[in-house]
């Protein structure tokens, strides 16, 4: 594409050129003009017969688009030279110049997807490779951090299956890496069809697909089948950058068997036994010819499209040693017949089987979700090959952090860093937020700031509310937000003093008493907040306050005066700096 991009701006200033000498009768011109729109011709013919093959298909989809900007556009300057009046010959000459703009958009935005699959070949290591997918998912949605990249990429995975989004089902992140990794080098338009086209199929009957997850294997063989994709597409995208000699042959033929009798019979399971078409337990399932159970659901009209990809005719061959190694490709032979598949063919169809298995296995995460069934949940990212110091690393990395490491120990995690000088923990813990397994029940962050070590630390409990973006309190986290910040300790001491959350909740409380008997419900749930924060006093003026709500005029004087207290705090002037 790069190539490309340099010859067509070399054959512009070529085309302007003589579209000037034409304008100018020089002499000859003509001639020219003719040659340099040929040019052209020939460029399209070029670009036409370029073989449509993974990982390269946005490139040569973006190069033949912005071929046919261009030749719609010489046609409209041929058009303006021909025109019997000037009036004519500008209204051309605006039309060509607007296609003109269309292709240099066209052109800029598929140059980024050269960019994109670059940096995808470029970097050393699977790991590499996923914290580049991370970080091209977050610019694709506009998520500040991981945590929001999960949510939003839950929002977007259930508007292309037109679905109300389930937040907290776990894929989000699942579906982010893989749509970044089918933009860069696959077909993303197809990957898409796929996750809406298979939801539809795996949702259709749910007591069906529930009993998928009563074996003990299923949950598990997911997993796999998730970790297996990314490993497969990592080592194809990398031999198709760095040639495909022989040897690198057969372990790709070993990769496109391997998914055959992984990911590929789970699918076909799954939409088997979605569609009813099986109905024995998965755990019997998983024990017959993988080649047999992809083959069947193939032959349902409305999977074969879903199960793309999949080279059952090589697998076979393979299985019973009838495959030739050749310098271009292979040669299998098998009962039906012969054939030969080249490298770049063969790499083409190993990646069309990731863009259809990844598809199908999101489509199957959402299916359970609306079950109220979660395969995965944020923090299963080893299933994509990410260790939690790689994914903390990442996320902490795109919010300004240097030195990033973590600590395991059982329940807990510590983590180094030195943030930006101007940066908050607060935040940062909650950038991380949706990375900690259920496991941790301790987050310890300790950052290095002026030469001093400043620990924040706190029960990782009290960040689950903010993972929930429906605000199970309904008071812009609010609720939340004091809770943490009293209960968490900057340096051994609450982030928050106790004279700020009174006068925060006294406030609270105030505003709530003027809706009369209806402000009881809010009162209990500020008194409930006081009594998890260990605070008795405040707890008391908090029941005084449901009191004189309910009795009125008839209180008692112990009780005005206790109400008086949330008054009294909510007035107070109170330095608070955040953390």
């Amino acid at each position: 594409m790069e190539m490309l991009t340099k010859r067509l701006e070399s054959w512009l200033c070529r085309f302007f050129s003589a579209v000037r000498s034409v304008s100018e009768t020089i002499p000859e011109s003509d001639e020219t003009l003719r040659r340099v729109v040929q040019e052209l011709v020939d460029e399209r013919a070029l670009v036409s017969a370029a073989f449509r093959h993974r990982p390269y298909i946005p490139l040569v989809d973006g190069a033949r688009e912005c071929i046919e900007h261009l030749v719609e556009t010489v046609r409209s300057y041929l058009d303006a030279l021909n025109a019997s009046t000037p009036l004519e010959a500008q209204r051309h000459a605006d039309i060509a110049q607007n296609r003109m703009d269309a292709s240099g958009d066209v052109l800029g935005m598929h140059m980024e997807k050269v960019v994109r699959l670059s940096e995808l070949m470029e970097v050393d290591g699977f790991h590499n490779q996923m914290v580049v997918l991370l970080q091209q998912s977050m610019m694709d949605l506009g998520a500040a951090d991981l945590t929001e990249l999960s949510a939003l990429a839950e929002t977007e995975v259930s508007r292309i299956v037109g679905i109300t989004p389930r937040h907290g089902h776990g894929g989000g992140l699942q579906f982010a890496l893989q749509r970044a990794l089918m933009v860069a080098h696959g077909d993303s338009s197809r990957f898409e069809r796929i996750v809406k086209e298979s939801f539809e199929v795996l949702s259709q009957d749910p007591t069906l697909l529930s009993a998928l997850v009563t074996s003990p294997h299923f949950i598990s063989d997911y997993e796999a089948a998730m970790l297996d994709l990314f490993d497969a597409s990592s080592q194809v995208t990398q031999a198709a950058n760095d040639g495909i000699p022989r040897q690198v042959g057969r372990s790709l033929v070993d990769i496109a068997a391997s998914l055959v009798e992984g990911s590929g019979q789970l699918v076909a399971i799954a939409l088997l036994v979605a569609s009813g078409q099986k109905s024995r337990p998965y755990d019997k399932l998983r024990q017959d010819n993988a080649t047999d159970l992809v083959r069947s659901a193939r032959a349902r009209p409305a999977m074969e499209d879903l199960l793309g990809g999949f080279n059952l005719d090589l697998r076979t061959a393979q299985a019973h040693r009838m495959v030739r190694y050749l310098d271009d490709g292979v040669h299998i032979e098998i009962k039906s017949g012969s054939r030969s598949i080249s490298w770049d063919e063969l790499t083409d169809e190993i990646i069309k089987t990731c863009e259809s298995a990844m598809g199908c296995l999101v489509g199957l995460m959402l299916a359970m979700s609306q079950l109220d069934m979660n395969l995965l949940d944020a923090t299963n990212y080893h299933s994509f090959g990410i260790s939690p110091a790689v994914m903390l690393s990442v996320a902490l990395s795109g919010l300004g952090c240097q030195e990033v490491s973590l600590e395991e120990r059982a329940g807990s995690w510590t983590v180094y860093l030195e943030p930006p000088e101007e940066s908050l923990l607060t935040v940062l813990v909650a950038g991380i937020s949706a990375l900690i397994p259920d496991s941790v029940e301790t987050l310890s962050l300790n950052a290095m700031r002026k030469g001093d070590w400043h620990v924040l630390s706190g029960p990782v409990s009290l960040l689950h509310p903010f993972l929930d973006p429906t605000d199970p309190d309904g008071d812009q986290y609010g609720l939340a937000a004091a809770r943490f910040q009293r209960v968490w300790t900057y340096d051994g001491r609450p982030c928050v003093t106790t004279a700020g959350v009174r006068c925060w909740v006294g406030r609270r409380a105030i505003d709530t008493l003027s809706d009369g008997v209806h402000c009881v419900p809010k009162l209990r749930v500020l008194r409930t907040f006081a009594m998890e924060i260990e605070d008795p006093e405040l707890a008391e003026s908090l029941t005084a306050a449901i009191r004189s709500t309910r009795l009125g005029n008839s209180v008692e004087p112990k009780t005005n005066i206790l109400v008086a207290k949330l008054a009294t705090w909510a007035s107070a002037v109170v330095t608070h700096t955040p953390i």
